[in-house]
Formats: C-alpha cells, sequence, structure tokens
C-alpha cells in the first residue's frame, strides 16, 4: 500500500486523520480534527462557552480570533489552540500580558484534560470533545510553484485554491524562506488575471522617503530631480500587486495605501489629477500584524482591509515529511545547471528530516545546492562539537528563566554573524546564503545588534557588492 493510501485509510500523521469521500484521486480529501470545548469561567465573558475546530483555533478580543473576548487585558491574537493526537496543544502569540497555563506561564505548551488558561483578566477552560469536525483539504500536491503533500501544504492548497480565482485582498503571513512570494505568484497565476501583470514591491528595500513616490508615482514637478513615473499602482494595472514585506510599511504612510486601496484611485506626487486602478492586492509579512496593531505599529483599519483573507505558511519543521519530495524537485532544477553533479543519496536525505531548519525551504534549497556542488559528504563538512561546561553558562536566578534563554540566543546569534561575516570576507549576502536565511534576515540582525558599520580587515570591503558598511 502507498503512502497516499495509507492516508486515505486515515492513519494521518498525527495532526489529524485523512479521509477520502470515495477511492477516486480525483474526490475530496478532507482532514478528521476533533473539536475543543472552551468555557470562560471568569472575566468579561464569564458563562460563554464556545466549540472550537481543533486544527488551530484563534483566542484573543481582535475581530479575527475565533473566540472573542471582550477583555482589554486579552491581546487581539492572544493564542492558538490545536489538538495534536490525544493532547490540546496551547501556543501563545507574543501576548502582552502572556498566557498562564494551570499556573504556569507558558509559550508552547500541551495541556491537561480540564486544563485551565489565564489570558489577562479571563481564566479559560478547556476540554477535548469526541465530536470531529471534516476540514478540506486539495487532492492535489502542487499550488503554482509549490510543493507539498503534507496536511498542512494541502490545507494550505486548498484554501488558495478557493481564494485564487476571486479578487479578494490576501495576506499571508509566514517566517522567512517559507515562500510568500510563490503564494503571490500562484494566486495571480490561478486568478481571472493572470493574462495581467503582476508587479512586486518590496517596503523593507526601498527608503521611506522614496516609498510614497514608489508607489502612486511622481510628478516631474514633485521635487527637484524627480521624474514622471506612473509608480507601482499603475503599473499593476488589470492585475495583481503583491506587497511584500508590508510589516515594514511607515506608519506614515499607511493611511495614503488605506485610501488608495478603499478606494480604487490613486494621486501622483506633485500632481492634482486622481487615477483609477484595476489592481488585486496580495500583502505578505513575516511578523504578526495583530501583534503589531496592538503595540501601534500598524494601523488597524488598514489591517482589516489587507486581511480579507489570511493565509498561514507552513514552517518547513512543521512539513518534514515534504523535505524528500523538495529535495528531489531542487537536485532535478539543479542538474539541469550541472548535469555531472553526483546523486544526492538517500541517507543525505533521510538527514535533512531531522533538522529543525530555521530558514525553511530557502535554507533547504542552499543545502541541496551545497551537496551537489560539493558532494554530500564534504557539504556536511565535519560538525564542530561544542562542549559547555555548567560552570561556563551565564546563570542569573534574579531573572526570568525565559529571559535568561533569549539572552544567550542573542549572544549566540551575534557570535555566529560575526563569524559568517569573517568567513565570508564581510558580504552580507553570501553570509545570509552561508545561515541559511534571508538577506533582510541579516541586515536587521546586525542593525539590532549594533554591527551595521562593521567593514572587513584595514576597512575593505569584501568582493561583490557593498558589505557590511551599509545604508539601510
Amino acid at each position: 500500500m502507498s503512502s497516499s493510501d495509507e492516508r486515505s485509510q486515515g492513519k494521518g500523521d498525527g495532526k489529524g486523520d485523512w479521509t477520502r469521500t470515495a477511492p477516486c484521486h480525483d474526490e475530496p480529501i478532507k482532514l478528521r480534527s476533533r473539536k475543543v470545548c472552551v468555557e470562560v469561567v471568569r472575566g468579561p465573558a464569564q458563562g460563554l462557552k464556545a466549540e472550537l475546530h481543533g486544527h488551530g483555533a484563534r483566542i484573543g478580543s481582535g475581530p479575527g480570533a475565533d473566540l472573542i473576548l471582550p477583555d482589554p487585558t486579552v491581546s487581539r491574537h492572544h493564542l492558538t489552540v490545536r489538538i495534536e493526537g490525544e493532547s490540546i496543544r496551547v501556543v501563545d502569540n507574543k501576548s502582552r500580558n502572556g498566557t498562564v497555563l494551570d499556573g504556569v506561564r507558558v509559550f508552547d505548551a500541551y495541556a491537561r484534560p480540564d486544563a485551565t488558561l489565564l489570558l489577562g483578566t479571563s481564566m479559560l477552560r478547556l476540554r477535548m470533545l469526541d465530536e470531529a469536525i471534516e476540514i478540506p483539504l486539495s487532492a492535489k500536491d502542487r499550488f503554482g510553484s509549490m510543493l507539498g503533500r503534507s496536511v498542512a501544504m494541502r490545507r494550505l492548497f486548498g484554501l488558495l485554491e478557493l481564494v485564487a480565482p476571486t479578487d479578494m485582498t490576501v495576506l499571508v503571513e509566514g517566517e522567512t524562506g517559507t515562500g510568500k512570494e510563490l503564494v503571490a505568484e500562484g494566486i495571480h497565476r490561478h486568478s481571472r488575471r493572470d493574462n495581467g501583470p503582476l508587479v512586486v514591491f518590496d517596503c523593507s528595500a526601498i527608503p521611506a522617503t522614496l516609498i510614497e513616490g514608489e508607489l502612486f508615482g511622481t510628478r516631474r514637478t514633485a521635487y527637484t530631480g524627480a521624474g514622471d513615473r506612473g509608480g507601482r499602482f499603475k503599473e499593476a494595472h488589470g492585475g495583481t500587486l503583491f506587497l511584500d514585506e508590508i510589516g515594514e510599511l511607515p506608519l506614515e504612510l499607511q493611511p495614503k495605501l488605506l485610501r488608495a486601496l478603499e478606494r480604487r484611485e490613486v494621486r501622483r506626487l506633485g500632481d492634482d489629477e486622481v487615477r483609477k486602478v484595476d489592481v488585486r492586492i496580495v500583502a505578505a509579512t513575516n511578523r504578526s500584524l495583530n501583534v503589531e496593531v496592538e503595540r501601534g505599529r500598524f494601523r488597524e483599519d488598514l489591517y482589516h482591509r489587507l486581511a480579507e483573507v489570511v493565509v498561514q505558511v507552513p514552517t518547513l519543521r512543521n512539513r518534514l515529511d515534504d523535505i524528500p519530495l523538495l529535495a528531489r524537485h531542487f537536485e532535478a532544477e539543479f542538474r539541469a545547471q550541472s548535469p555531472e553533479s553526483p546523486p544526492l543519496p538517500d541517507t543525505t536525505i533521510a538527514g535533512f528530516q531531522q533538522r529543525s531548519w530555521p530558514g525553511n525551504v530557502r535554507e533547504l534549497r542552499h543545502k541541496i545546492r551545497l551537496a551537489m556542488l560539493l558532494g554530500a559528504e564534504r557539504s556536511e563538512g565535519p560538525k564542530e562539537e561544542v562542549h559547555l561546561a555548567l560552570e561556563d553558562i551565564p546563570v542569573n536566578l534574579d531573572e526570568h528563566l525565559f529571559k535568561g534563554i533569549d539572552r544567550i540566543k542573542e549572544g549566540y546569534e551575534r557570535a555566529y554573524i560575526l563569524k559568517a561575516l569573517e568567513k565570508t570576507s564581510y558580504n552580507v549576502t553570501h553570509t545570509a546564503e552561508l545561515a541559511g536565511v534571508g538577506r533582510r534576515y541579516i541586515q536587521r540582525a546586525m542593525e539590532r545588534h549594533g554591527l551595521r558599520n562593521l567593514r572587513g580587515p584595514g576597512g575593505s570591503q569584501g568582493s561583490g557588492e557593498t558589505v557590511v558598511d551599509l545604508r539601510f
């Protein structure tokens, strides 16, 4: 019996059961998920009961939550509860006041049956129900350029197949390297606008003073040196405008973007004329915009305008079963460029499934390329084992445990980036490739750790681009 047949029989992967309504492969696949009963036992909504689907239900005070708590001490998207096997998993979403599970503050934990949760001043009781719901999944293992046979990806594909033919605005959330830009490309390709342009605008790559002109256009008289330009909205007329890293958009420009989205019209800098535009918007961010709204860094009205449909792209560590499929796909892609490269052994790919992949699919692609260039064994290289004695770890019992963990993590990140910069002759792009993360991540980390003006030996820069002495 093949793996797909096993899944159709309900064996699944521990995050729900696969069911198929008929043996035909064109019939829909569904994910069976048990429900969670949530009862508010203390707080403004005391007495409220709700039954939530256990495949990832959001609890918070914001309108996008599956269970809305009218409690000012509860964050907009405070936490997510999901059923995994016979356990209820509770994941705090960087809430302001934290999540306390049975008297212990948690960030990601499994709850016992009949557990209690404290969110601000609201106390909830959780209970798993025997009743199940069915969540439709795509019968396909690809959408656009994205590949995946896991439950997480088939669920994503199923949602995108429904949303793409419409003109709804889509907000794509996910970690760096998960493939958010591929989601936008897939939506455009499967929409009625596929014959029109797909225009990409990276909000993090343009200086704040130039973003308005780049988006809406400029007139020659707008400022000294300005030229007549139509802007990205005009370029995307009749097609799709992909606003990447929308969370980086300066707060003062957000009302102008909101106005353009609501009225479907733009005005160039230095121009009195208003021009109508026919554009579909897909936006992406590696942040939680709910959290950004709560912290006053993103306008709530703009968030609601962008989040007509919110798409969460799963991390690679949550879809490890997809690694063989992705690895062979990347191998074939690179083999077309270098036919003499040796094939990747199955043992190497199996080893890839044991990693956590903080850089997600982008990091995997880089490792596959490295393995094919150097040979699987050499690409792994001799692993440096770090033996750290307990007395070498700086422990401060006066601080919270997780604050101490964060402090150690920050120190490791700074040391890692410094060492990687030295190895790559202070080239940011090569440092990002070595680390398996995006270039923007390295830039932000350098800014966070005070490394912006660091330069190579003798004040020189590495080969290639402007290196570490960057203008962010």
